[in-house]
C-alpha cells in the first residue's frame, strides 16, 4: 500500500460585481481593455489590497473600473467560483456580488468600457467560456444562491482561454443565508461555527483559510472567529478574505470584554483566569451561543482552528435537521487524530490524510490491539492519542446552555443530549447513538514548526486548568517544558512520537488503528503530488507489534474493550 502525498493549492482571492436593474432585466458589463481577460466582457472587480475586506475591495474596484460608487450595505454576496488554469500555478477564487443601488453613471476608464445589456442580449460569445454555464441562470434567478463552482481551463490567454476542461456549479446548503438581526428566522439545520484563533508566530495562516472555506462549503450558515490578539494581522487578513455576511469576527480587547461581561453568566467565575486560553475560549463560546439566534443559527459548534467537522456528505445540514426531528439538542462526535507523514507543511488541512482512529472506533481484534500497543510504547507516557479523546459537541441555541468545557455543553434539565462516544468513563448508555459521520478530525501538531509555534503561543501554562483540574503527565506537559528549555528537544519529540514513516503508516492501516481519509482534501482542492511506497510489507510490520496472549489490558485498552459492550447496550440496538 502506498502513501498518497498532497499539497495545498495557493489561491488568489478576487471579487466580481454585477450592477443590475432586475425589474428591467438589465446588467452592466465591461469590456476589458488591458491585462488579464483583455478583449472579453465581464463584471467589475479584482484583487484585494492590503488590509481590505472582500466588500471594500469589491467597491474600490467598481469605482476604479467604471466610476460607480456604492456603500457596503448595497452589496449582496451570491457565491464563489474557483478558476484553475493549466498554465498558471495559482488558482483564482472569485466572489460574486449583486449590486442594485449605487451613485453616479457608468463611465469608460483606462481598464474597462461599460455598457448595459438585457439578459437576452448578453454577449456570451465574447465572455469567459465559463459564463455560459452559470451567468444567465444566476441573473434569471434559476439557480439558488449562494452557489459554488469550479472551472478548469486549458490556458489563461489566447485560444486555450476558451477551452473549459472541467466544470461544476451547485447551490450551497442552506440554499439561502439566514437573515441577521432581531427579525432573524432560524432555518432548519442552520449552524454557527465558532473558533478562538491565534496565528502569531505560526508558519502561515493558510490553515485558517482552509478551516473557514471547508466549513462554508460543508453548509455552515456562518463562521465566527474570535481573534485572540489584536496584533494578529495574519488572522485578520485571512478572515477578511471571506464575505462578511458569512464570516464574522471579534477582536480581543476592551469592547469584547464589556460584551462578555454583559452577556456571559460565567464571566465572574472565569475573569480571574483570562490569561489561560481555555478561559477565553469558554467566554467566547458562551457569547457566540447568545448571539447565534440573532444570526439565524439554530446550532452552534465550537472547534479549534486545527479541527474540521468531517463528513463525506455534501453538507452537514441534513444531519442537523435529522437531529432536530429526533428531539436531540446536543450531539457529541468522535474525534480522530491526524498523523503527519511529512516533517513540515504550510497547511495541514490540505496535506494530511492519515488519521489515528479514536480508540472507541478501533475494531476489537488482536491485530488492532498490537497497533494500540505500538502507539502506547512510542509515547513516553503510554498515550494512544497525544491530545484529547473526548470529542466535540454541536448544541442547539436558544436554550440558556453554557459550555461545561471546550468539549461539552451543560443543557437545562429536560433537553436530550446524545453522544457517539461509547465511553465507559461516563456510561451514558441511554444517550449513546452510533455516528461515524460526521466526526471531528484533529490536526494538533502536523509539522515540527507547528509544534514549536503551538507551545510558544501557549507559553508557561499552569499545572491546573482553570485553577482546579490537574494537568496529567503527558506529551502536552512535556512539550511545554521542552519549549521553555529551548534547543532541539521539541523537534526530537516530534520526530520520535508524532511523525510516521510510510512503512509504519501501512502497518497501522492494516492493524485497524489508522485510516486514510481524503474527502477533505478534495473539498479544499488540494493537489496530489504522487505516492510513497513503504519499505516493508504491512503484515510483516504489524506482526512486530504482537501482544502476548493473556497479557493484561493496560492504559487505553481497558476503555477500548469496554466501549464495545456499551454499543451492545445501546437502546438503538
Amino acid at each position: 500500500m502506498t502513501s498518497p502525498q498532497f499539497e495545498s493549492r495557493e489561491k488568489s482571492v478576487l471579487t466580481l460585481i454585477y450592477p443590475r436593474v432586475p425589474s428591467q432585466r438589465l446588467v452592466l458589463l465591461g469590456l476589458k481593455k488591458r491585462g488579464f481577460g483583455q478583449g472579453k466582457f465581464n463584471g467589475f472587480g479584482g484583487k484585494l489590497e492590503a488590509g481590505e475586506s472582500l466588500e471594500e475591495g469589491a467597491l474600490r474596484e467598481l469605482r476604479e473600473e467604471c466610476g460607480l460608487r456604492a456603500d457596503l450595505t448595497s452589496l449582496t454576496w451570491r457565491g464563489c467560483l474557483t478558476y484553475i488554469y493549466d498554465t498558471k500555478p495559482k488558482a483564482m477564487e472569485v466572489n460574486i456580488f449583486d449590486l442594485e443601488a449605487w451613485g453616479g453613471e457608468p463611465e469608460e476608464t483606462e481598464e474597462m468600457k461599460p455598457a448595459w445589456y438585457s439578459h437576452e442580449e448578453i454577449p456570451l460569445e465574447k465572455m469567459w467560456a465559463d459564463d455560459a454555464y452559470w451567468l444567465l441562470q444566476y441573473l434569471n434567478q434559476q439557480m439558488a444562491t449562494p452557489f459554488v463552482g469550479r472551472f478548469r481551463f486549458k490556458g489563461h490567454e489566447g485560444p486555450d482561454s476558451w477551452k473549459v476542461l472541467e466544470h461544476f456549479v451547485r447551490p450551497l446548503l442552506p440554499a439561502s443565508v439566514p437573515r441577521m438581526g432581531p427579525s432573524a428566522q432560524i432555518e432548519p439545520g442552520a449552524a454557527l461555527l465558532v473558533s478562538t484563533v491565534s496565528f502569531i508566530g505560526a508558519p502561515s495562516a493558510r490553515p485558517l483559510e482552509s478551516f473557514i472555506r471547508y466549513h462554508l462549503l460543508k453548509g455552515f450558515a456562518r463562521v465566527m472567529i474570535f481573534v485572540d490578539d489584536p496584533a494578529d494581522s495574519a488572522t485578520l487578513d485571512a478572515v477578511r478574505r471571506f464575505p462578511a455576511s458569512r464570516v464574522l469576527y471579534r477582536v480581543r480587547g476592551e469592547e469584547l470584554w464589556r460584551e462578555q461581561r454583559q452577556h456571559c453568566s460565567s464571566f465572574d467565575k472565569l475573569e480571574g483566569f483570562v490569561d489561560e486560553v481555555s478561559a477565553r475560549q469558554l467566554l467566547d463560546f458562551e457569547l457566540a451561543s447568545k448571539l447565534a439566534p440573532s444570526l439565524g443559527c439554530g446550532w452552534i459548534l465550537c472547534l479549534d482552528s486545527d479541527e474540521l467537522l468531517y463528513t463525506r456528505e455534501e453538507s452537514v445540514v441534513p444531519h442537523l435537521q435529522s437531529l432536530e426531528s429526533q428531539g436531540i439538542y446536543q450531539m457529541s462526535y468522535l474525534n480522530h487524530e491526524a498523523v503527519p507523514e511529512q516533517p513540515e507543511t504550510l497547511d495541514y488541512f490540505a496535506t494530511v490524510s492519515l488519521f489515528k482512529l479514536h480508540q472507541f472506533a478501533v475494531p476489537l481484534t488482536a491485530k488492532a490491539r498490537s497497533g494500540l500497543r505500538f502507539w502506547m510504547n512510542r509515547s513516553k507516557h503510554g498515550q494512544y492519542f497525544l491530545f484529547y479523546d473526548n470529542g466535540k459537541s454541536a448544541c442547539r441555541t436558544g436554550l440558556a446552555a453554557t459550555p461545561a468545557s471546550q468539549h461539552l455543553w451543560q443543557l437545562p434539565s429536560g433537553y436530550k443530549s446524545c453522544t457517539a462516544l461509547a465511553d465507559p468513563r461516563r456510561m451514558d448508555v441511554e444517550g449513546f447513538r452510533e455516528c461515524k459521520d460526521p466526526c471531528v478530525l484533529h490536526f494538533p501538531v502536523c509539522g515540527s514548526a507547528w509544534l514549536t509555534a503551538k507551545y510558544k503561543t501557549l507559553g508557561e501554562f499552569p499545572d491546573k486548568w482553570l485553577g482546579n483540574m490537574p494537568l496529567n503527565e503527558s506529551f502536552h506537559k512535556d512539550a511545554r517544558e521542552a519549549q521553555l528549555r529551548g534547543g532541539d528537544t521539541l523537534k526530537t519529540m516530534f520526530m520520535e512520537q508524532v511523525l510516521l514513516d510510510s512503512r509504519e503508516a501501512t502497518a497501522q492501516i492494516a492493524c485497524g488503528t489508522c485510516t486514510r481519509l481524503t474527502e477533505h482534501l478534495t473539498t479544499l482542492d488540494a493537489v496530489s503530488t504522487g505516492t510513497v511506497a513503504p519499505d516493508a510489507t504491512a503484515d510483516g510490520a504489524a506482526d512486530s507489534y504482537a501482544v502476548a496472549n493473556g497479557d493484561r489490558a493496560v492504559g487505553v485498552e481497558r476503555g477500548w474493550i469496554l466501549s464495545k459492550a456499551m454499543g451492545y447496550l445501546s437502546p438503538e440496538l
